[in-house]
C-alpha cells in the first residue's frame, strides 16, 4: 500500500481554512456595511446641502427648516456609525466574534433624487 502524503489534510490545516473563510466572510459583511453607510451619508448630506441653499437664500419654508435640522441628527447617527465601522477591526478576534455598531434608521427623504423612476412607457 502506498501513501500520497502529498494529499494529507491535518487539522491544522482545516482549522486554518475555516480561519480564512470566516474572515472573507466578516470582510464581505463589513464592506457591505461600509457601502450602506457611504450611500446613505451622500443622500442624506445631498438634501441637507440642498435645503441649506434654500435657507440661505431666504425661499426655504418652516417645512423644508425642520426637514433640515431632523436630517442633521441623521446624518449625525450615520457618520457615527460609519465611525464606529472603521473600529470593528480592532476587536480581539473579531472576525469570528464581530460586535457590529446598530444601523441608523433610513430617513425618508421625499425628493431623493435616487428614489424617483422613470416614467412607465
Amino acid at each position: 500500500m502506498n501513501i500520497d502524503w502529498s494529499k494529507l489534510i491535518t487539522k491544522a490545516m482545516k482549522d486554518a481554512a475555516s480561519a480564512a473563510a470566516a474572515l472573507a466572510a466578516a470582510k464581505a459583511v463589513l464592506a457591505s456595511h461600509n457601502a450602506q453607510a457611504v450611500f446613505q451619508i451622500a443622500r442624506i448630506q445631498d438634501r441637507v446641502d440642498t435645503l441649506g441653499y434654500g435657507i440661505d437664500i431666504g425661499e426655504a419654508t418652516a417645512e423644508e427648516e425642520a426637514e433640515q435640522a431632523a436630517l442633521l441628527i441623521n446624518l449625525k447617527a450615520w457618520k457615527s456609525y460609519k465611525f464606529a465601522l472603521g473600529k470593528v477591526t480592532a476587536q480581539p478576534g473579531w472576525y469570528a466574534n464581530t460586535i457590529w455598531p446598530v444601523i441608523p434608521a433610513i430617513p425618508v427623504i421625499i425628493a431623493d433624487p435616487q428614489a424617483v423612476q422613470a416614467p412607465a412607457e
